[in-house]
């Protein structure tokens, strides 16, 4: 399950191993400045099924047990989502700007800790 290390200069999402062979991606960081809102959602699952995808970047997206990957919208705005969601249950939602990708969901039961500790350091 992905782990987010929060400073308060950055954030650090870990995957494991297979989360990186799903996504086709390592572990990445970015600062707590880029990040314009935190929300928690009951089902981060649906969530990132519900992202309209055009062009799929590396990943994987099987219905019901995971969404692993980036995906770009499909309007043509050059917005994209990076998900790691499992299964059902509650995740949370970076917003970014300025960064490689538009939106970060990740599926985790300590999302109200993680929405909490991040509400502090983006104000």
């Amino acid at each position: 399950m992905a782990v987010l290390k929060i400073t308060d200069r950055q954030v650090t999402v870990s995957l494991d191993w297979w989360e990186k062979l799903a996504a086709r991606r390592s572990n990445f960081t970015i600062p707590t400045r880029a990040i314009t809102g935190v929300s928690v959602v009951e089902d981060a699952c649906s969530t990132a099924m519900a992202v309209p995808s055009g062009r799929r970047a590396p990943g994987t997206r099987i219905r019901g047990v995971t969404n692993t990957g980036t995906f770009m919208a499909a309007d043509g705005t050059g917005a994209s989502t990076f998900a790691v969601c499992h299964g059902k249950g509650r995740g949370i939602i970076l917003e970014l700007k300025s960064a490689t990708v538009t939106r970060i969901i990740i599926s985790t039961p300590n999302a109200e800790d993680y929405a909490r500790e991040l509400s502090l350091l983006v104000g």
